[in-house]
């Protein structure tokens, strides 16, 4: 997946990379065993810009989470690798999730990137029905928005700031029924999503349901909008070209591939180097 990653990224020097959760929790032993600090760690070096989070994120509570993006040893356990944690050096989004207590936001609602002279924002949402996907205690503190109002009410927001162009990375999806990279029918949470989404909104990443597709669907104004989901466990990547408008701002066309992320390819020298310290560790 790295080396997919970085021979994609070389394509084009205007490149985000973003997820839509479900990173962390329920992981192979090699990753578990430390609280899932190698699995940080390994996309860190991917290059990894923001995580949507997802269900699985909360499996270990919303303060274990707090410490996956600012560091810190485990409370119980400590660092079991001996050099400490430093955290993650990409960013937790999470506009829907918010402290019961103060109703902030636990993580921030989106992240900006600016390519030349246009912006865009990426805003990352969690799944609403989160709290009945996970232990009741790891999220008692909080409570999850619905995804659509959320994402409505930031668009004023984004566009007071001058950004025409928004990017909806969500923890939700479909069930297609086609292939990876098409879509001649979906079904499922995502489509609801999408179609009571305001029309500032020219992308959505989607996940959760372990499924891949590359579909449109129309939005509350009936226009068509790019909807993509890349699968699980690393077997997919998305390549999503934007071109952007410098003019205005905005998008002026969106194309989306699925690529299967083949083993035909030289593995990645640093992930290879950070598996292997874990395993003699573990």
């Amino acid at each position: 997946l790295a080396s997919q990653l970085a021979r994609l990224r070389a394509l084009n020097p205007n490149t985000v990379l973003v997820s839509a959760g479900d990173l962390i929790g329920g992981s192979p032993l090699l990753s578990a065993l430390f609280h899932d600090e190698p699995t940080i760690e390994a996309l860190d070096l991917m290059g990894l810009d923001f995580n949507a989070v997802g269900n699985h994120e909360f499996d270990e509570g919303v303060h274990e989470l707090l410490r996956m993006q600012q560091g810190g040893c485990h409370l119980t356990d400590g660092c079991r690798d001996g050099d400490g944690f430093s955290g993650a050096r990409f960013g937790f989004l999470a506009a829907n999730v918010r402290w019961r207590d103060s109703g902030l936001t636990v993580f921030p609602a989106y992240g900006i990137r600016r390519f030349e002279d246009v912006s865009v924002a990426f805003i990352g949402l969690t799944l609403e029905d989160t709290p009945a996907t996970v232990s009741a205690s790891a999220v008692a503190e909080l409570r999850f928005d619905n995804e659509t109002e959320t994402v409505n009410r930031l668009v004023p927001e984004l566009r007071s700031q001058g950004i025409e162009t928004i990017v909806v990375v969500v923890h939700q999806g479909g069930l297609p029924t086609g292939g990876h990279d098409d879509c001649p029918g979906l079904a499922g949470p995502i489509v609801g999503i999408v179609s009571q989404l305001h029309d500032a909104i020219d992308l959505v990443i989607s996940g959760h349901t372990h499924q891949a597709y590359n579909c449109t669907l129309p939005n509350a104004a009936g226009r068509a909008v790019p909807v993509t989901s890349a699968g699980y466990a690393g077997r997919l990547v998305t390549q999503v070209d934007l071109a952007l408008d410098r003019r205005t701002g905005d998008v002026a066309s969106v194309r989306a591939r699925n690529h299967v992320v083949t083993r035909d390819v030289d593995p990645d020298a640093q992930q290879d180097a950070l598996i292997s310290r874990y395993g003699e560790i573990a």
